[in-house]
């Protein structure tokens, strides 16, 4: 096998802030890595032009009906698979259309799969086999070396997907990147656990990606959840509540409206504000392209 050098990963450092970590009461552990984790949203806020740009190329996707596909191994893997399935409940988006892959498959998600990472092949395998043209191909590898990954995006590259990576390592170097997202949270509080502070920071960049896209392609109305699948109890209360909040109607009538428009807030929404009936709201919101704001705010 080849051997790897993480000598210039700077998330496989030493940490000068936490060397006597085993040596530190309960409170003192809690405010080292505290502070260290203070370093994710710095590095996010320094990356905040890349993220834009990988923004606007998700909605773009999305809004051509083209796939945003997150692939990553451990830690970075999973948090792709997080991002792909909330954004179903959060933004009504289709299951098939936002998907995260993770080496080593489906038992990887709750079972350490660590050889899984260093297959190149494989990563290629699963792009080729999940992705199209002009879909999104979303490499997370806190090293920015990761096989799996580089493999993936490679591929992706080669058949006309666009690509981007999100790593930790300002020296990651990936051609197959339109995009780098590059997060340098630094050494972590335990040396090479990525799934600390380097997570976080991808967690939050992927947070902005999802919901800057689906608020790009009309997905929300304000900072308001207006795309919500009410699927239980608490999410039908909060569906309710968006109808009263932004038609003006009382609980009663939102939650008739509810129910009248199929489970859909944005319609049941234009049928108060415009008074009309479940199928004319559905045309005004899509010669809208789905945008409340233009069709009920003009």
């Amino acid at each position: 096998m080849k051997s790897v050098n993480l000598t210039q990963l700077a998330t496989e450092g030493r940490n000068p802030n936490t060397l006597d970590l085993d040596k530190s009461s309960p409170r003192q552990i809690a405010r080292k890595i505290n502070r260290e984790d203070f370093n994710a949203a710095r590095a996010v806020k320094a990356a905040n032009k890349e993220i834009a740009a990988v923004m606007l190329l998700a909605a773009q996707a999305y809004a051509h009906k083209h796939k945003i596909i997150f692939i990553g191994a451990g830690t970075s893997g999973r948090l792709g698979i997080l991002e792909a399935v909330e954004c179903v409940p959060t933004f009504g988006t289709k299951p098939s259309q936002i998907i995260g892959l993770i080496a080593g498959g489906k038992k990887a998600v709750f079972r350490s799969q660590e050889g899984a990472e260093d297959d190149a092949k494989q990563g290629a395998k699963e792009i080729a086999r999940a992705a199209k043209k002009d879909d999104l191909v979303i490499g997370l590898t806190a090293s920015g070396r990761t096989p799996y990954v580089m493999g993936a995006l490679e591929q992706a590259q080669k058949q006309g997907s666009r690509t981007a990576l999100i790593s930790c390592n300002p020296l990651a170097q990936c051609p197959a990147a339109e995009v780098h997202i590059c997060l340098p949270t630094g050494p972590e509080a335990l040396s090479g656990s990525t799934r600390m502070k380097a997570g976080t920071a991808t967690k939050m960049a992927l947070n902005a990606i999802t919901t800057g896209a689906m608020t790009l392609c009309g997905k929300t109305y304000g900072n308001l959840m207006i795309d919500v699948q009410p699927t239980n109890q608490k999410l039908i209360a909060r569906a309710i509540r968006l109808i009263c909040t932004v038609s003006g109607a009382d609980e009663k009538t939102a939650a008739r409206l509810l129910q009248a428009s199929g489970k859909n807030v944005k319609t049941a929404v234009v049928m108060h504000k415009k008074q009309v009936s479940k199928p004319e709201a559905e045309k005004l919101l899509a010669r809208q392209k789905g945008f409340l704001t233009k069709v009920i705010d003009d």
